[in-house]
């Protein structure tokens, strides 16, 4: 956390007084795509720019829409941009120049599927073991909001029936949705597994992450990733408002 703060600090210095800036500037639009660690760094940033004048605001998206938004320059600054699992939706955005990367804000993050520690000490370590347990777990998945990166690459996963999983399904919800869900499993004991990532205080529940085995899976598939990293991206031409994963290594 320490190292977060110091960044804010340091971009809070490096900001001209608000009266300084044009009017079009004091105004900074933050997208906000509902994961805990994205919350809490989107509202440390907001309450760094208020206390030196700035009128922060925060909407809520999605992924996709939160990229398009930038594009359209009706937000200016999004400071969740996993990479590289999010490289889908914001390629063609850095391709045509509407949209800038200013740098990472968290590196060494893990992003991959997980289930909590007395399933994995049932026997459930790997992703063709998720099959032996189809019944205990209703052939399901538990994943966070339609349309996010990390629920696509485990619907491909389920479409081409890999390790088996074909008669799987994927539970799209939110974080919120996915992690009561998973709440309710632990306290009752149940086989669950669920996207997972850390930084996140869901590893209280003392998780594990599943591994893979498949080497023609690699860059499809989630796997123990200890070099994920989070961006802060900004629409171009918007300088002064600059406030886990799934994949291979």
């Amino acid at each position: 956390m320490s190292g977060i703060i110091a960044l804010f600090a340091g971009v809070a210095s490096a900001l001209p007084a608000p009266a300084s800036d044009p009017p079009s500037c004091q105004s900074v639009r933050f997208a906000d795509v509902g994961w805990t660690d994205v919350t809490a760094t989107t509202a440390l940033a907001s309450q760094v720019l208020r206390s030196i004048g700035y009128s922060p605001s925060i909407t809520v998206l999605s992924v996709p829409v939160t990229f398009a938004s930038l594009q359209n320059k009706d937000i200016d600054v999004f400071l969740g941009n996993w990479m590289p699992t999010q490289k889908a939706d914001i390629g063609r955005y850095l391709d045509d120049g509407s949209v800038t990367v200013l740098g990472a804000n968290l590196v060494g993050a893990k992003y991959t599927l997980a289930v909590p520690a007395y399933t994995f000490a049932a026997g459930l370590h790997e992703f063709k073991d998720i099959q032996r347990f189809a019944p205990a777990l209703n052939n399901s998945i538990y994943g966070i909001e339609p349309g996010n990166d990390g629920n696509r690459l485990v619907l491909k996963m389920l479409q081409e029936n890999l390790f088996n999983l074909g008669s799987f399904k994927l539970i799209e919800s939110s974080e919120q949705g996915m992690l009561a869900q998973v709440e309710r499993a632990v306290r009752s004991r149940q086989p669950v597994v669920f996207l997972a990532w850390e930084p996140h205080p869901m590893n209280i529940w003392r998780r594990h992450d599943l591994h893979r085995d498949a080497p023609r899976l690699r860059g499809r598939l989630p796997k123990r990733r200890p070099a994920a990293q989070q961006y802060e991206v900004h629409p171009a031409g918007r300088e002064r408002n600059d406030g886990g994963n799934l994949g291979s290594t």
